[in-house]
């Protein structure tokens, strides 16, 4: 019996950045809850994007946010995993190394730039994934405690970050790329995997008694903690071989069927 249901958002609910999803998901998500079953959204986004994305039914569901590095309910937070206040000036030394990458630096409310409020980074996500986010002179001079997350903004991300995320950085912390052109950067005990495996034990569910929806590199520690593993067709293909079952397309409102499925049986 599945107790728990975890889904990524973009490129498996929704599109990639965007601020609209169909209304069907807040009715499953109650039917759901009527049913027993908890539903989380878990996400590389920060809780202020989420929040206004499922608006209707933030109140019912869980939410783990940035790539896995946050656990909290609308008005809790319950555990966190942040970046070791050490590594935070050497990471972003290098990061401004690379060429065409930009950073943005993630606490739980918050997140900042310092590419400038026209920069492509700080647009995308304002306008876009409807961040609540700050243009700062130096991001070195920020607080080092609680970040969550440092994430690069490049096109093409993994092939111009591959030095990088092939250097002790990513030896040291754990990295996945969440779309093409984001690569997140966060503690090494942190991740998708442990934020669910944090919510199972919180709320008493077993692995088997668990079903995660995901699209890309940083869902897979998900699927090693869930019963069943499940992806849409548009994924990535490294996602799809490891899948239990694959829905149809975002595009196709593939993981709302598969609820509906859940629900009426």
């Amino acid at each position: 019996m599945i107790r728990l249901i975890a889904s990524d958002i973009d490129g498996t609910m929704v599109p990639d950045s965007s601020d609209y999803i169909h209304p069907g998901y807040y009715d499953a998500v109650r039917e759901l809850k009527k049913k027993g079953i908890t539903f989380c959204a878990c996400s590389g986004r920060q809780f202020h994007s989420m929040e206004q994305l499922l608006a209707p039914v933030t109140d019912d569901i869980f939410f783990i946010t940035e790539n896995g590095t946050l656990v909290r309910t609308k008005d809790r937070i319950l555990h966190r995993w942040a970046v070791d206040p050490d590594q935070y000036i050497p990471l972003l030394e290098d990061i401004r190394a690379i060429e065409g990458a930009s950073a943005v630096v993630s606490f739980p409310e918050v997140s900042y730039v310092e590419s400038g409020e026209e920069s492509r980074a700080f647009t995308f996500l304002r306008d876009s994934y409807r961040y609540a986010i700050e243009n700062v002179p130096d991001l070195m001079a920020l607080p080092h405690e609680n970040v969550l997350k440092v994430t690069i903004y490049c096109e093409n991300a993994e092939v111009v970050c591959a030095d990088f995320m092939g250097s002790h950085w990513g030896r040291e912390l754990k990295m996945a790329a969440s779309g093409t052109q984001w690569i997140d950067i966060c503690s090494p005990d942190a991740g998708k995997g442990a934020a669910l495996a944090f919510l199972q034990d919180y709320l008493g569910v077993t692995k088997e008694e668990t079903m995660y929806f995901g699209d890309n590199m940083n869902d897979l520690p998900a699927f090693a903690v869930a019963g069943i593993a499940a992806t849409v067709a548009n994924a990535r293909q490294e996602v799809k071989e490891k899948a239990d079952l694959i829905a149809a397309s975002y595009s196709e409102l593939g993981v709302l069927k598969e609820l509906r499925r859940i629900i009426n049986t």
